[in-house]
């Protein structure tokens, strides 16, 4: 028998056996991709294994591997690794796998961040046979001589969720620790991806194994079903809450519902308001939650418990959640891939329909929710475009180089790195650039001359373990609204070092605020509510963007809509009254007589339109000679100058021949999103120290400091990655050019409906001050009638009593010494009754005490000529009773009063800092 023919006996054995394993685990049949994965890695082929959830992925791939390592396990040395992008992920992986290493007798290990010191250094000393650890935790790892040692025997690489690591940084940096990792081991290391949802497979392929390695492409390509229901509400978020809830109620599910959202703001405006309207049990899971609050939740999930649990991407990935019979999405998934991710949630097994509904207030979700149910059903998903070298993540794989090597010759570690996929063009010049930068920084030592390089034995440790995450460490600001005293949301500190000055207007959770302060210490910015139309900054962190074909599929839905070949809930399409509608094959201008903006109508998608946003700005501030300013969405961009845009002037330059690159280049220097990201790049290689506070000044200095160099180039790099598309974009001007993509402009009064989205933040026309004035009063009421006080006699003290400012007693009396002297202190104060039994009872008080007597007096002067109207004004926000004298003596009306304790409150938040505590 030939060696070929014993080979094919082996296999069948094994395959033969590892059935038997299976179904000895409780799995009565192979799923589809277990039947194809498992003769592959059994040949020790790597692989990139492709299905939808609920598929078995994990088995496929691990019980096979870990029959393997049981042959070949080594003490104290770990045979495989599995990497996994969440820590999250790691505990319930781990819950899974264990049960299969104990069967072939195998010891796994978690390793992350969370892991304990204790726990940490019982792996260091006696390695398991099989580590699951974070892309994050591996970088440690590799720079740890103990580790190091436990890996010099490592034969397999599990990476799991691969969709979630190729289009990022995370992805960039696991490519190089894994070339370091074969650099290491005495082993030819075979690597497995697993994910369930890829756009473009074969870059994935490359990716996962690297340059000049064969990867076999494992996928089934069955389309798993999905039962959803797309409902439109015609009304704000409360409609929408209650949409929710009358749904959840009719489909009578008595198991836990999850609910996401895009964002966190999303998240805890929805959950607020469903706990305001039912008595169902609503918890929340998302990133910025304690883990402790997480696992609780996940605990709800697990154990079945009924309720809604509103959740963002923290709970999109393979978490064992237990049985999920609805998912409801607020608003667009806006992906492909996130709408099979997080409808997937639901009914975790392959072989039932995904149930879900998709729930939205905004016309462009409806069409676009359909453009990617359509999608689904052509098997198209969007691509996740690797990142092409990322000096950044290069530099601080080379300063662990030095911790792993010692003295790394130029050649060595050049061709290591070209290895990996994302740096298969780095050129030996770039290479030795970013040694240089590194070496200014005195984060290494670079000998030009013997071509090498070595651990500068200074700030390079400090640097390599703070900068491990390839997300920027980006202080948050809390924003507070002083006439609620709420918390309206976050703002990070880009848009604070960019715009935070007092009196400046901007946009959070679709209302306008004004700043009042930044407090800077305590990572606060006050703000009250904005009245009127303003040109003003827009925040609401990194929106999902939405790619070409979809945006194309929703100009088309738009198109047959016009014609009557489909319908829809909303009447967006039909009211604006178009007589062409914008489309994939046309841009549709609309110019307003009285207003100094246009709004194309372009259903390009949200990279290709932010590029066509910012090339327009660029050239039409050039030809005008004003300067015009531009925003975009996925369907929209909007152009405003104090020069008026002429029909003409737009063609011009749509259709004028130029280099993109260069103006794209020209346009971003010294722009808010050039001055942010060549400040987080210089993090990454140690310019700027982390905590450091960010100013446009700052990051202007650094700029010009490393123009020529690998840092700004980074930069440049990292936001043509991520906001916009120059390829895409060169083929729609041409496109343009060509006449395939028309252009109608459109003179009228009034901008219509479907502009509204862009300009509902930058000019759309709010209501009158009166009735935004209204609303705020009445907020502000209700607020203060519902403020707790401790009242307490100031006579005797003994007899005090807590109410609300609305349900203050009348009249006023004592029940034990019958005094009407009765005051009013917050609610939690216990001191001031004790206070006043001391000088009841003769005693001397304190000088701070005295001076609370006194003013105790004062404020039950107040309560007893004015009665609830002064427990109000005291209700108001660091008004104490001189203040709430001089407002009580010059009241008119109730609307002055309240407009009066607004003006108080407003003061003291900006002048509260500079107090004495």
């Amino acid at each position: 028998m030939s060696e070929l023919e014993l080979g094919k006996k082996r296999n069948q054995v094994n395959n033969a056996l590892l059935i038997d394993k299976f179904n000895s685990l409780g799995f009565s049949k192979l799923t589809e991709i277990q039947k194809q994965s498992i003769p592959k890695i059994l040949e020790k082929k790597n692989s990139l294994i492709i299905a939808p959830t609920g598929s078995g992925k994990t088995e496929c791939s691990v019980i096979p591997i870990f029959s393997q390592i049981k042959k070949t396990k080594t003490l104290n040395k770990i045979k495989a690794l599995y990497i996994t992008p969440l820590r999250a992920l790691n505990r319930d992986v781990f819950r899974r796998i264990i049960r299969y290493g104990e069967i072939e007798g195998l010891g796994i290990k978690i390793r992350h961040g969370d892991t304990s010191q204790t726990e940490r250094r019982k792996i260091s000393d006696s390695p398991p046979d099989v580590l699951i650890t974070t892309p994050e935790t591996l970088v440690i790892l590799l720079s740890q001589r103990k580790y190091l040692s436990a890996l010099s025997e490592l034969e397999w690489i599990v990476i799991d969720e691969v969709h979630e690591l190729l289009a990022s940084e995370r992805g960039s940096q696991l490519s190089i620790s894994m070339e370091r990792l074969q650099l290491n081991s005495n082993q030819e290391i075979h690597r497995v991806g697993l994910s369930a949802t890829v756009g473009n497979i074969s870059e994935a392929g490359k990716f996962l194994v690297g340059n000049n390695r064969k990867c076999e492409i494992i996928q089934d390509s069955s389309i798993r079903k999905y039962d959803v229901t797309v409902k439109f509400v015609d009304g704000g978020i409360y409609e929408v809450a209650d949409g929710i809830i009358d749904y959840v109620k009719e489909m009578k599910i008595h198991s836990p519902v999850l609910l996401f959202t895009n964002s966190r703001g999303e998240s805890e405006t929805l959950a607020s308001v469903l706990k305001e309207r039912t008595k169902m049990k609503i918890d929340m899971h998302h990133g910025s939650l304690s883990r402790q609050v997480r696992e609780e939740t996940e605990t709800i999930l697990r154990d079945g418990i009924p309720g809604i649990v509103v959740c963002t991407s923290s709970l999109e990935l393979g978490l064992d959640i237990g049985s999920i019979d609805l998912v409801i999405h607020y608003g667009s998934p806006r992906q492909v891939s996130k709408f099979m991710q997080r409808i997937g949630r639901s009914k975790h097994n392959r072989d039932s329909s995904a149930k879900g509904l998709i729930i939205t207030n905004h016309a462009d979700d409806e069409f676009e929710i359909t453009a990617i149910i359509q999608r689904i059903e052509e098997s198209s998903i969007e691509e996740q475009k690797v990142h092409d070298l990322p000096f950044d993540v290069l530099a601080h794989h080379l300063v662990g180089l030095t911790k792993q090597l010692g003295d790394v010759s130029v050649e060595t570690g050049f061709k290591m790195i070209k290895q990996s996929y994302p740096f298969r063009n780095l050129t030996i010049e770039e290479f030795s650039n970013v040694l240089e930068t590194l070496a200014s920084e005195y984060l290494i030592f670079f000998d030009r001359e013997r071509m090498s390089f070595w651990d500068s034995k200074g700030r390079s440790f400090r640097y390599h373990f703070e900068n491990l995450s390839t997300i920027p460490d980006i202080l948050k600001y809390r924003v507070i609204d002083i006439t609620s005293k709420k918390f309206v949301g976050t703002l990070d500190q880009r848009f604070v070092g960019s715009y935070g000055e007092s009196g400046n207007i901007f946009v959070l959770r679709g209302l306008q605020w004004s700043i009042l302060n930044v407090d800077k210490k305590s990572l606060k910015v006050n703000v009250e509510p904005f009245v009127g139309k303003s040109k003003v900054p827009y925040w609401e962190g990194e929106n999902i963007p939405v790619d070409y074909i979809t945006a194309s599929k929703v100009g088309k839905l738009r198109r047959k809509v016009k014609t009557g070949l489909v319908k829809f809930s909303n009447k967006i399409i039909l009211e604006s009254n178009f007589d062409v509608i914008p489309d994939e094959k046309t841009i549709v201008v609309e110019s307003v007589r009285t207003e100094d903006e246009i709004v194309l109508h372009a259903c390009f998608g949200t990279k290709i339109n932010s590029t066509i946003a910012t090339l327009l700005s660029s050239l039409l501030s050039s030809s005008l000679g004003y300067r015009v300013d531009a925003r975009s969405d996925a369907y929209r961009i909007c152009l405003s100058s104090k020069k008026r845009i002429s029909e003409q002037n737009l063609i011009d330059e749509l259709t004028d021949q130029f280099d993109i690159y260069n103006i794209m280049t020209t346009a971003l220097k010294n722009t808010n999103d050039m001055n942010w990201k060549t400040w987080c790049v210089a993090k990454q290689f140690s310019v700027v120290e982390r905590g450091a506070a960010y100013t446009t000044k700052a990051a202007n200095i650094i700029y010009k400091q490393f123009e020529d160099g690998p840092i700004v180039k980074e930069a440049l790099r990292e936001l043509f990655h991520n906001k916009f598309d120059l390829p895409n974009t060169e083929n729609i001007l041409t496109k343009i050019k060509n006449k395939e993509i028309i252009i109608m402009w459109i003179d009228t009064n009034k901008f219509s409906s479907l502009a509204d989205p862009i300009l509902d933040n930058t000019t759309k026309s709010f209501p009158s001050p009166a009735n935004i004035d209204k609303s705020i009063l009445d907020l502000v009421r209700k607020r203060l009638a519902k403020t707790q006080h401790r009242l307490v006699c100031a006579r005797c003290g003994i007899w005090q009593q807590v109410v609300n400012s609305e349900d203050m007693p009348n009249p006023l009396r004592c029940k034990y010494c019958k005094g009407r002297q009765i005051t009013a202190t917050y609610f939690s104060d216990l001191d001031l009754q004790k206070i006043i039994q001391k000088n009841h009872n003769g005693k001397k008080l304190s000088k701070d005490e005295n001076y609370k007597y006194k003013r105790a007096w004062k404020v039950s002067s107040l309560l007893e000529n004015f009665g609830k109207t002064a427990l109000t004004v005291l209700s108001g926000y660091g008004i104490g009773a001189d203040t709430a004298a001089r407002i009580l003596r010059n009241m008119t009306d109730d609307e002055n009063l309240c407009k009066q304790i607004m003006t108080a409150e407003k003061q003291y938040a900006l002048t509260r800092g500079f107090w004495d505590d």
